[in-house]
C-alpha cells in the first residue's frame, strides 16, 4: 500500500505545484520545459539502471508523438487551473480515462462491464457540471469557454494515456522504458526552444516549480508500476485516482481558497463516482 500512497502523493504534488506556480509565473513555458528536462534526466537514469535494450521503430515513433500530447495536456491543464482552479482541472484530468476506455472498445473489441458502462455515463454527465459558472446556485448556467477547455484537456490527456495501451496491445510492453524515454526526449526538445523565446519572462521559481513537477511525474509512474506488482489494478487505479482527486480538492479549498459552485461540487462528486465505477 505504500506505493499506492506515494502515487496519490505525486498526483497531489503535480497539481498543487502547478497551482502554486500559476500565482507567480509570467509564462507557463518555463515550468513545462523544466518539468520535461528533469523527467528526461530521471527516466534516462531509470532506463540505464534497468538495462535499456534496443527498441522497435514503432515504439520510438509512438513515444515521439506522445511527447507532443504530453506537452498539450500539461499546457491545457495549467490553463484550466488558472481559469477555474486545481479541483476542476484534476477532475477533467481524471475524466480523460474516457478516451482510452472508448478507443479500447472501438479498436480492440474490448467489452465493458455494467458498472463501467454506468461509470462512462456518469462521467459524461459530470463534464457540463464542472463547467458551470460560479455563483449560479444549483441552476448555474454553463460556461461554454470552460466546457471547451475541459473537453480539449480531456481529449489530449486521454489520447496520451491511450498510447500506453497501444504499446501493450502491440506486444511491445517490454519496451516501456524506451517508450517513456522517447516521450520525454520529444517533449524536452519541443519545449526548450519555446522556453528560450520566453526566457525574459522565466525566473528561477519557474524552473524550481517545473523541477518539482518533473520529479512527481516520474515518481508517479514508478509508484503505480510498483503498486501493480503487488496489488491488482482494480485496487490500485481507483485508490490512486480517487485519492488524488479528493486531496487536491480539499487542499484547493483550504489553502488556495478556491471557489466552486454547488453545481461544480456535484460535478466533482460525480467525477469521483465515475472514476471508481470505471476502474473497479
Amino acid at each position: 500500500m505504500v506505493f499506492v500512497v506515494s502515487g496519490i502523493v505525486t498526483i497531489t504534488g503535480i497539481n498543487v505545484t502547478n497551482r502554486l506556480a500559476i500565482g507567480f509565473i509570467r509564462t507557463r513555458w518555463g515550468v513545462i520545459a523544466a518539468n520535461y528536462c528533469v523527467a528526461l534526466a530521471l527516466s534516462a537514469m531509470m532506463a540505464t539502471a534497468n538495462g535499456l535494450r534496443p527498441a522497435s521503430s514503432f515504439t520510438l515513433a509512438l513515444g515521439l508523438v506522445t511527447g507532443f500530447l504530453y506537452i498539450g495536456g500539461m499546457y491545457l491543464g495549467m490553463v484550466t487551473i488558472g481559469r477555474r482552479g486545481a479541483s476542476i482541472a484534476v477532475s477533467a484530468s481524471q475524466l480523460s480515462v474516457l478516451i482510452p476506455v472508448g478507443l479500447s472498445v472501438a479498436l480492440f473489441g474490448e467489452s465493458l462491464r455494467t458498472n463501467q458502462l454506468v461509470g462512462v455515463a456518469v462521467a459524461l454527465a459530470s463534464l457540463p457540471l464542472l463547467a458551470a459558472k460560479i455563483g449560479g446556485g444549483l441552476n448555474g448556467s454553463l460556461d461554454r469557454g470552460t466546457l471547451l477547455l475541459l473537453a480539449a484537456q480531456l481529449l489530449v490527456q486521454g489520447f496520451a494515456q491511450f498510447s500506453s495501451k497501444v504499446l501493450v496491445a502491440s506486444g511491445l510492453g517490454a519496451e516501456r522504458d524506451a517508450f517513456f524515454l522517447a516521450v520525454f526526449v520529444s517533449a524536452t526538445l519541443a519545449t526548450i526552444p519555446i522556453a528560450l523565446r520566453h526566457r525574459g519572462e522565466i525566473g528561477r521559481k519557474d524552473l524550481a516549480y517545473g523541477g518539482v513537477v518533473g520529479v512527481c511525474n516520474i515518481g508517479g509512474n514508478l509508484s503505480i508500476l510498483l503498486a501493480l506488482a503487488a496489488l491488482p489494478g482494480a485496487i490500485v487505479f481507483p485508490l490512486v485516482s480517487s485519492g488524488g482527486l479528493l486531496i487536491v480538492t480539499v487542499l484547493a479549498w483550504l489553502i488556495f481558497k478556491e471557489r466552486i459552485s454547488r453545481v461544480n461540487a456535484v460535478g466533482i462528486a460525480l467525477t469521483l463516482a465515475a472514476v471508481l465505477l470505471i476502474n473497479l
